[in-house]
C-alpha cells in the first residue's frame, strides 16, 4: 500500500493490523526511527521482551533468507502478537520480503522494516506499495508548514503555547531531522516549566546554544564582510547537517532586521540606538558587531542582498538543485558585496 499524508496520519494513530509487513523509511532518520518506534509500542508495549520481539540483522537473510518467513511463524511463548524488526535495512533484502509476502504466515505477526532514504527504483519500496497486506510510509524532512505543526503538537503536550512568531522562528533554526528537533523542544519545554507560553527569550536562552548561535555567527559574518569566517561556519554547518533553506532564511531575518535599524536611522536616531530600539531586541553579544553593520550597508544594498537571498531560497527548492552549493555561493557573494 502506497498510503497519502492523510492515511500515514491515520494509520499511525490506529494500525491496521491486516498490513503485516510494514516500511518506514526516507531521508529524515530522526522521523523513521520515531515513527517505527511508535509503531512497535502499538505492537508490543515492552519492546525488550525477548519472547515477542525478534531484531534481525539484514546481513543475516542474506545467508539465510528463509529466516524471516519462519521468524514470522513463530508463536509468542506465553502468548500476544509477536514483532519482528529489522533496522538500517538495504534494498537487498527485498528478495527475503518478496517471498513471505508470496507465503504469510497464518499468525498475526508483524514485520517492521526501517530503512534509509530509498529510490523510487527500489524493489523494497515497490514490494511493499504495490502488496495488499503491506505499506510503505515515507518520512521525508517537514517543510515549514509541518514544522510548525509539528512544534505547536510537541509543546502543546507540554502545555506550552506557543505565539506564531515564535514558532516561525523555531521552525526555520532548528535541525531539520525530526529527532534532533525533539531534543531541542524538550530542552526548552524543561526551561520554560511553570510558563504558559514560550517566549523569544526563551528561545534565545536555550535553541541559541544548539545550532542557531552558529547561525548566528555565520550572517553577522556575512553583514560584516568577513568571507573567511563565512566559510569556516558555513562548513561547520553543512557537516551538521543544516538545511541551506534555513540558513538562507537565518540571513534573510537579520538583513530585515538591518533594514528596520536603518528606517530607525532615517528618523534622526544613531546606529547604537537604532540596535537598541529594535524587537525583539539584537542578543547582546551581536549589538556592537550590527552598529558597524550598519555603518557598511546602505539602504540600497541591503534591498539588493535580500532580493538575492529570496530569488536563492526558491530556487534551492527545486528538485535536483545543488541547494547547499547554491546557498554557500550566494552568503559567500554577499559577504564581498559592500
Amino acid at each position: 500500500m502506497k498510503p497519502s499524508t492523510a492515511q500515514v496520519t491515520q494509520f499511525l494513530n490506529r494500525p491496521d493490523a491486516a498490513l503485516r509487513v510494514i516500511l518506514v523509511y526516507g531521508p529524515d532518520a530522526g522521523l523513521v526511527r520515531e515513527r517505527a518506534t511508535l509503531i512497535a509500542k502499538k505492537t508490543v508495549p515492552d519492546l525488550h521482551d525477548p519472547f515477542r520481539v525478534a531484531s534481525l540483522a539484514p546481513a543475516s537473510l542474506s545467508d539465510d533468507p528463509a529466516r524471516l518467513g519462519d521468524e514470522m511463524a513463530a508463536q509468542a511463548l506465553g502468548g500476544g502478537r509477536r514483532l519482528v524488526r529489522i533496522q538500517h535495512a538495504p534494498d537487498g533484502i527485498a528478495k527475503a520480503v518478496e517471498a513471505l509476502l508470496k507465503n504469510l504466515p497464518p499468525s498475526d505477526s508483524l514485520l517492521l522494516i526501517e530503512a534509509g532514504d530509498l529510490e523510487k527504483r527500489s524493489k523494497l519500496r515497490a514490494l511493499c506499495e504495490s502488496a495488499a497486506t503491506a505499506i510503505a510510509i515515507p518520512c521525508y524532512v517537514e517543510n515549514t508548514g509541518d514544522r510548525i505543526r509539528t512544534i505547536n503538537e510537541i509543546l502543546s503536550a507540554e502545555k506550552l503555547a506557543v505565539p506564531r512568531e515564535v514558532a516561525q522562528l523555531l521552525a526555520d533554526i532548528l535541525p531539520p531531522d525530526r529527532s534532533a528537533l525533539r531534543s531541542e523542544l524538550d530542552k526548552l519545554a524543561l526551561y520554560a516549566r511553570g510558563q504558559k507560553a514560550i517566549t523569544l527569550a526563551d528561545v534565545q536562552a536555550v535553541v541559541q546554544d544548539a545550532g542557531a548561535a552558529e547561525l548566528d555567527d555565520l550572517v553577522n559574518a556575512v553583514a560584516l564582510g568577513d568571507a573567511k569566517t563565512v566559510a569556516q561556519v558555513l562548513q561547520r554547518l553543512f557537516a551538521e547537517q543544516a538545511a541551506p533553506v534555513m540558513i538562507l532564511r537565518a540571513a534573510q531575518r537579520h538583513f530585515l532586521r538591518l533594514q528596520q535599524a536603518r528606517g530607525l536611522m532615517s528618523e534622526g536616531l544613531n546606529a547604537a540606538e537604532a540596535v537598541k530600539k529594535l524587537q525583539p531586541p539584537v542578543f547582546w553579544k551581536y549589538q556592537d558587531q550590527m552598529v558597524k553593520q550598519l555603518q557598511r550597508w546602505s539602504p540600497a544594498a541591503l534591498h539588493t542582498a535580500l532580493g538575492q537571498l529570496m530569488q536563492a531560497e526558491a530556487a534551492v527548492k527545486q528538485t535536483g538543485t545543488p541547494d547547499a552549493a547554491l546557498c554557500g555561493t550566494v552568503v559567500l557573494a554577499l559577504a564581498k558585496i559592500v
